[in-house]
């Protein structure tokens, strides 16, 4: 299998798409239990924010159809911004996978840089994954929240 191997100031082999999407994968699922224990935890809240059942179309629904639905979106991104700029450099799936994210030096990226890769995020989410794509035809496999940001996802050396 074929390397993207990029020259800056070093050298790093870039992570292929499908070792991000299954980093990915992984996050859901650490997600999806954390969630799950929120509701265990705390029901009143977790409901409003997550479990929510309104029909989006009645109109005195859609104000807690819009918190249900975007409150996952929201800790997803508050999740991905603490921890990509954190020492690990990346999400608990990216640790798993031996990737990391950094700058286009190998740097742990800051918390500015982090929040901006991660808002970015939601423009791919919003064009039907479009931003996402763009790593498998970007010759440093970055998406479009990774060019915005300057970021790149890379192999952690051993």
């Amino acid at each position: 299998m074929k390397q993207t191997m990029l020259r800056t100031q070093y050298i790093f082999s870039t992570s292929k798409f499908t070792t991000r999407l299954y980093a990915t994968f992984i996050d859901f699922f650490v997600l999806t239990i954390l969630i799950f224990l929120l509701k265990i935890t705390f029901p009143d809240i977790s409901n409003t924010m997550f479990f929510n059942k309104a029909k989006p179309f009645l109109t005195e629904n859609t104000t807690n159809w819009v918190l249900s639905k975007t409150s996952l979106i929201v800790v997803w991104i508050i999740y991905s911004i603490i921890m990509d700029c954190s020492s690990m450099q990346g999400t608990l799936g990216k640790q798993i996978m031996n990737i990391i994210v950094s700058d286009e030096n190998g740097n742990r990226i800051s918390l500015k840089r982090s929040i901006t890769r991660n808002l970015f995020k939601i423009i791919s989410y919003a064009t039907a994954g479009i931003g996402f794509l763009n790593i498998l035809f970007n010759k440093k496999k970055q998406g479009w929240h990774d060019r915005f940001a300057n970021t790149l996802v890379i192999n952690k050396s051993d």
